[in-house]
């Protein structure tokens, strides 16, 4: 189940089993799935499963949180509206988090700096600094500023992606 789901790596880390049940509820109420506990995962929406990764990771109190493309298999209105619940549980749970995604709106939307990796070999290319105050509607992704973010992300992305296809022509070429 849900709760089950959350309480795993509690158990692993050898907690105190009266403690469990307490911390499971209150990190399932952090991501509004308190009524949702007793449900198995597969019974669960995408943006549903994702709140309860979610969830799970938090149960441990991470000083940092890396997720990874998590909201990559979603439609665009529930990752828009997981966006909106990742931004509040954040101010909430007070953590660090790394964010990987192909989506440069949402990279501008969620972060304090965004880091744009070159291509091979990786390597940070440029950092930047996202300069729009929080709290962040979703409308803010019209606006002329945060368009320019995404105007200069897009340009040194596709400057890195250029170099990987011509790379790539020079091997295709050599191997003919």
């Amino acid at each position: 189940t849900v709760a089950q789901n959350i309480a795993f790596p509690l158990k692993m880390a050898k907690r105190p089993a009266g403690e469990i049940p307490v911390m499971v509820k209150e990190v399932l109420d952090k991501v509004h799935l308190v009524d949702k506990s007793d449900r198995f995962p597969h019974e669960l929406s995408g943006g549903m499963q994702q709140r309860c990764n979610l969830a799970r990771a938090l149960t441990v109190d991470p000083q940092i949180l890396i997720m990874d493309e998590p909201f990559a298999s979603l439609d665009a209105q529930t990752r828009e509206i997981m966006q909106l619940e990742l931004l509040r549980i954040w101010t909430e749970a007070k953590k660090t988090v790394i964010f990987i995604t192909h989506q440069i709106n949402e990279a501008i939307y969620l972060a304090g700096r965004v880091i744009v990796f070159g291509a091979r070999p990786g390597r940070v290319k440029n950092v930047l600094k996202i300069d729009i105050p929080r709290p962040r509607p979703l409308a803010v992704k019209r606006d002329k500023k945060f368009l320019d973010y995404e105007d200069s992300l897009w340009n040194q992305i596709e400057e890195e992606v250029r170099k990987t296809m011509v790379a790539d022509q020079v091997i295709y070429n050599i191997d003919a």
